[in-house]
């Protein structure tokens, strides 16, 4: 065999090759599971890639080399768009099936709560009721006497702590924690005669409360049995309505004709620990022209205005046979039954 032949058999065999490793390449570019991702969700970009593959095919049997590696690198780029563009939309799928099973459950924990409502209710709705106010009572009459017993200032602790461990699993970090259980561990070894130290803190720990609920752009499923239930705690009659879970005290007002501060200071806690939307309040008097309540009313608005947002509540008076003078009912309208 002569040098001649030798060489032509060389240039067949290298061209072989070529276009052999030019097909293991294409093989290799589409089919990877992520160019069959690319191919299914983002069809568009996918043939854009196989149309400038097919063209440096093209010319590569026109040897223009040249030609054929910007095609390549074209199908090559387009391809990466597409792999992008597709799991840019599997994550925009995800996100969407996260979103929807995050309803579901939420649905579904609104109705746990409301069947869980409604079998306590059915069970001891009013002696439930009957024996949370008479026990918030007692506690508020304990607290605001000169001197106060060690039961007492255990119990606003543990209010306290329950709060506390509320305000935790709502998202509020240690280091707003560890400063109040800190000072509420101080107030249990002290042992104070009186109790209010230990409803400041406690009044705190509702606002933590509050602060950790009102990132949420509305209440959340269920807020509104808590509201009924740290209503009735905190020594008010409460009740979910269709317009909202509405709170009521015939002592807001003392003996005297005076504003209470002691229930004024509980109703702003549960306002500090349920922050969403406006609170419309009625005062039950005898006659509209009376001016001796109509001076009551006036300084029981002022009193509630006392707080960080004072127009969320509003107030008038209404003449009721329903109520007795002095009554005040208040609706969280942001906290209606859905």
């Amino acid at each position: 065999m002569t040098w001649r032949a030798l060489l032509i058999m060389s240039c067949v065999s290298s061209l072989a090759c070529a276009a052999q490793q030019t097909t293991r390449s294409s093989d290799s570019l589409f089919a990877s599971p992520a160019a069959e991702l690319a191919r299914q969700h983002a069809p568009d970009l996918y043939d854009q890639a196989q149309t400038a593959w097919a063209d440096a095919d093209e010319a590569k049997r026109r040897k223009d080399e040249r030609a054929a590696g910007d095609h390549r690198t074209e199908a090559r780029l387009w391809l990466a768009a597409a792999v992008a563009e597709a799991e840019r939309v599997q994550l925009d799928q995800r996100g969407a099936e996260l979103q929807r099973e995050e309803e579901r459950w939420a649905r579904q924990l609104a109705r746990d709560q409301e069947a869980s409502a409604v079998v306590a209710s059915d069970i001891s709705r009013y002696q439930a009721r009957a024996v949370a106010l008479r026990e918030a009572e007692r506690l508020t009459a304990l607290s605001q006497a000169p001197s106060a017993s060690a039961a007492t200032v255990d119990a606003i602790l543990t209010r306290v702590r329950l709060n506390l461990a509320l305000a935790e699993a709502l998202g509020a970090s240690d280091e707003r924690l560890l400063p109040l259980r800190e000072r509420a561990d101080a107030i249990a070894r002290k042992r104070p005669a009186s109790a209010k130290a230990a409803e400041a803190l406690l009044s705190k720990s509702e606002a933590l409360i509050g602060e950790m609920r009102a990132q949420w752009p509305r209440p959340r499923p269920g807020a509104s049995t808590e509201l009924v239930e740290t209503a009735l705690v905190t020594g008010f009659a409460a009740d979910r309505t269709s317009s909202g879970v509405v709170i009521g005290s015939e002592r807001f007002f003392t003996s005297g004709g005076q504003a209470s501060s002691a229930t004024v200071r509980r109703f702003h806690g549960l306002l500090a620990a349920f922050p969403h939307g406006p609170v419309a309040c009625q005062v039950a008097v005898p006659e509209l022209r009376s001016r001796v309540w109509a001076r009551r009313v006036a300084q029981l608005v002022e009193r509630l205005r006392r707080m960080d947002d004072p127009g969320r509540v509003s107030t008038s008076m209404v003449v009721t046979q329903s109520l007795a003078a002095g009554a005040v009912q208040c609706t969280f309208v942001a906290y209606r039954e859905p």
